[in-house]
């Protein structure tokens, strides 16, 4: 998890990790409606136009395991890695000789939120897989910018 989530910077321990660019946003809607959303993760498709699904094997807590499968994609394994409460969800995809992981953060900022992914994918073909990801930040950026805004609008009909 990012380094203001938890209690160590897992890039000092992952030599061969490949960190993507941190992706941000922010919103006048508080951070635990992000961090709700995020941790409901049968309703990603909601906002993210790439996701067909995610299926836990178990209720939701760090270490449970399922599969996602991305639209015209395979099935993949993962796993929600971390969990703090109200602030971050972690989520880790397994490949072939790596892993990506994406830490959500959301944190109370001027009455609001600021919001961040932080993307990072490990493993001994890390750079071979970041290559064949190449235009996750652009992902990344366009799931982000769906979510505030069903949000948003969910907040504003309250």
């Amino acid at each position: 998890m990012h380094k203001s989530a938890n209690k160590m910077d897992p890039a000092a321990t992952m030599p061969n990790m490949v960190k993507f660019p941190v992706i941000t946003a922010t919103s006048l809607v508080a951070p635990q409606h992000f961090h709700a959303r995020w941790c409901d993760v049968e309703t990603h498709p909601e906002w993210a136009p790439g996701m067909e699904y995610i299926r836990l094997e178990g209720p939701l807590r760090p270490g449970v395991r399922g599969v996602m499968k991305t639209r015209g994609g395979d099935e993949t394994p993962m796993m929600v890695s971390d969990i703090v409460p109200g602030l971050a969800f972690q989520d880790t995809v397994f490949f072939d000789g790596g892993s990506l992981t994406v830490c959500h953060e959301s944190h109370a900022e001027d009455g609001g939120s600021r919001l961040e992914l932080h993307a990072s994918i490990d493993g001994p073909n890390s750079e071979k897989l970041a290559s064949a990801m190449a235009g996750l930040e652009d992902v990344l950026a366009s799931d982000l910018a769906g979510l505030v805004a069903l949000v948003e609008r969910e907040q504003s009909a309250h």
